[in-house]
């Protein structure tokens, strides 16, 4: 089930200040989710709110959000926080108890340090966002990880071990990231590999699982995203053409130049030298790959930075789908 995350607003780097209210910022959402998704069922998380949540009419950007999601039709599980307040945590629970749709709770590494009563926590979470019978998901997010496979899995396996209740949950996912937070190691004009350390992780996980919380524990990642955005300043950002491959254990960076001096005609190029690496997985196997054959022969393209972002997700996702399933075959 896939987890979308409304992101900030935008800062206008100009006039150093947001670059519209919250009001307009959340206006539209619930239209784009019902075209994005259809009915398909998703988290929904909007993890920078705080302090600046509430709306013009006095609710909070949560409750106007879902509201509207119940009026267009389509099927929303909140994820709330050990941050979330009070108010997030009402419009979750109030919602969770009108649609039947559940709640989910995302916890992070540090809510389980020393200094953190996480039984207590999750108490209070249930209590608060779903009520003590709800129907409530469990997201353990290690977020970026960057260590070998096996110092993660001992990292996640500890964490397991202080779940409470693993049979209460009627999902937990685990999730992790390790793709850079941008490609500025990557030089221009190169060809690289780069590990995805969760899958490794993942893999290392499956060879011991009495170790497991529970059996039918899932995998979330990231794609091939950093988990925390970069906010940049576009006066100054100079991106630069790129295509990521998921590939069986890594990405595969294919890695151009500047696009406003070089352009997105680069794509071109770059799709043709994908398609001639052993790597590419054909023009059926996902519609990333695809409009990447189309635009190797120049019928279709060069697209911009969101479309590479879709070609790539889509390729991501086909690929996992198919991993995942066959390494549950293979146990």
């Amino acid at each position: 089930m896939p987890l979308i995350e409304v992101p900030a607003i935008p800062y206008d780097f100009a006039n150093e200040c947001p670059a519209k209210s919250l009001d307009e910022h959340i206006s539209g959402i619930p239209e784009r989710l019902k075209r994005a998704c259809g009915t398909m069922p998703f988290y929904l998380d909007l993890p920078w709110f705080g302090q600046d949540e509430i709306l013009s009419n006095g609710k909070t950007a949560l409750e106007t959000v879902l509201a509207r999601s119940i009026e267009l039709g389509f099927h929303v599980v909140p994820v709330v926080y050990r941050g979330s307040s009070p108010a997030y945590l009402a419009a979750a629970k109030a919602h969770a108890t009108s649609t039947g749709n559940g709640t989910c709770i995302r916890l992070l590494v540090e809510d389980f340090e020393d200094d953190v009563d996480i039984d207590a926590e999750i108490l209070r979470l249930l209590s608060e966002a779903s009520g003590m019978n709800g129907v409530v998901d469990l997201i353990i997010d290690l977020e970026d990880i960057e260590a070998t496979a096996g110092t993660s899995a001992l990292v996640a396996r500890s964490i397991f071990s202080m779940i409470p209740n693993k049979e209460r949950w009627r999902r937990i996912t685990l999730a992790a990231a390790s793709f850079p937070e941008d490609l500025s190691d990557v030089s221009a004009a190169t060809v690289v590999k780069l590990p995805r350390h969760e899958w490794a992780l993942w893999r290392a996980l499956q060879k011991r699982p009495a170790a497991l919380p529970r059996r039918d524990l899932i995998f979330g990642d990231y794609t091939m995203a950093h988990p925390i955005g970069k906010t940049l300043d576009p006066r100054t950002m100079r991106m630069s053409a790129n295509i990521r491959y998921t590939t069986e254990d890594d990405w595969l960076v294919i890695k151009g130049r500047n696009v406003r001096q070089y352009g997105f005609s680069q794509y071109f190029e770059l799709c043709r030298l994908l398609i001639e690496r052993p790597e590419y997985s054909g023009r059926d196997y996902s519609w990333g790959d695809g409009y990447i054959s189309a635009c190797a022969e120049e019928t279709q393209g060069p697209g911009n930075a969101t479309t590479w972002r879709k070609v790539g997700v889509n390729h991501h996702i086909t690929l996992v789908t198919k991993e995942l399933a066959n390494l549950v075959a293979a146990v």
